[in-house]
């Protein structure tokens, strides 16, 4: 992701809804990566905007996510034919986790292994609670971007 890249989605929408946007995206486009925009936008951060642009890059990726739920689920229509293969072993993997795929479901979120983009369809897929799995995956991205964000915020009080 070019610098010029965040630039201008910051400078067009500002702070707030440019770092939603770009995780929004990022929730649907994995080549967008909200890691990278987090990092680069933390070394700029006060530190009154590191909760705010933390919620909202939360926010935005969850948004995503539950659209990515719902289709799962086949009430929204996305074309899932790309990763049909690794859909069902991904199941396998949650029956195998049993009552713990709440778990499972933060422990991707928060690690990004196996991908959030599959276990998210495959929870839809397979019917999984949709609080349950929301509040999983949130806490799991809001930990994940809380330290991602925290990070660079750390080496900018040494220097």
């Amino acid at each position: 992701m070019e610098e010029t890249f965040i630039n201008s989605i910051v400078s067009d929408y500002g702070l707030y809804a440019g770092t939603y946007i770009v995780c929004l995206i990022s929730g649907f486009v994995p080549i967008v990566n909200a890691e990278i925009f987090l990092i680069f936008m933390s070394t700029l951060l006060t530190k009154q905007l590191i909760f705010p642009v933390l919620l909202l890059a939360t926010i935005g990726q969850m948004t995503a996510k539950t659209i990515l739920f719902l289709s799962g689920m086949g009430i929204l229509k996305l074309s899932l034919k790309r990763y049909e293969n690794k859909i069902g072993e991904t199941i396998a993997k949650m029956h195998r986790w049993g009552s713990k795929i709440d778990v499972f479901i933060f422990l991707s979120a928060f690690t990004g292994f196996p991908p959030f983009y599959i276990i998210t369809i495959v929870a839809g897929t397979i019917r999984h609670n949709f609080f349950r799995f929301f509040i999983s995956g949130f806490t799991g991205r809001l930990l994940r971007f809380g330290l991602i964000i925290l990070f660079p915020q750390f080496f900018k009080q040494l220097f």
